[in-house]
């Protein structure tokens, strides 16, 4: 469980202030080079679509979401889910405030909150390849092969260069091979 948070923490913690968040028209243009793009670039890529996501567009939501990294990362996760709590309320459209708020929800064991916000970072951000892996490895761990398979299909059209999700993606079909995928 700390593995797939760290994994999932990784969204956050990769961040810098940027000039804006998953509405930015510049994502587009980055995810179509990561998509077809070799993967020496990928990880810069990643990085600067990770960036843009990070950006709530307002310097209180912006301070409170850098607090409630910091929280997260001294392990004191209710001060951060409090935190995060009132970044989603000022900003419910800023997609990666529910990505964090979900990984402090499934470090805490929290797994139905994790999902729900996780989902609601999908409906805002439905590119999030982070999130749609540690919904794959939910699924895994709840025994639900096909519809993790499925999801680790969805990040890697996204993001193709992810060895860990194509290793599992690999390993998924070779379990499910001979039944309906």
């Amino acid at each position: 469980m700390q593995r797939l948070f760290c994994a999932i923490f990784s969204i956050a913690v990769l961040t810098a202030p940027a000039v804006a968040d998953q509405t930015d028209p510049r994502l587009d243009g980055l995810f179509e080079e990561l998509r077809v793009g070799d993967a020496i670039r990928a990880e810069e890529n990643i990085g600067r679509i990770i960036e843009i996501w990070s950006d709530a567009q307002s310097d209180t939501v912006d301070i409170l979401y850098k607090r409630a990294e910091m929280s997260a990362n001294n392990g004191a996760f209710d001060l951060s889910a409090a935190l995060l709590d009132h970044v989603v309320g000022l900003a419910p459209n800023f997609a990666q405030g529910y990505a964090m708020r979900g990984a402090v929800r499934l470090a805490q064991e929290d797994r139905a909150g994790a999902i729900e916000d996780f989902s609601k970072v999908l409906e805002l951000e439905p590119r999030q390849f982070e999130v749609r892996t540690a919904l794959a490895e939910i699924l895994l761990t709840a025994g639900e092969e096909r519809d993790a398979y499925e999801m680790f299909q969805k990040v890697l059209e996204w993001n193709p260069h992810d060895e860990h999700v194509r290793n599992r993606a690999r390993k998924l079909r070779e379990d499910l091979d001979g039944q309906e995928i």
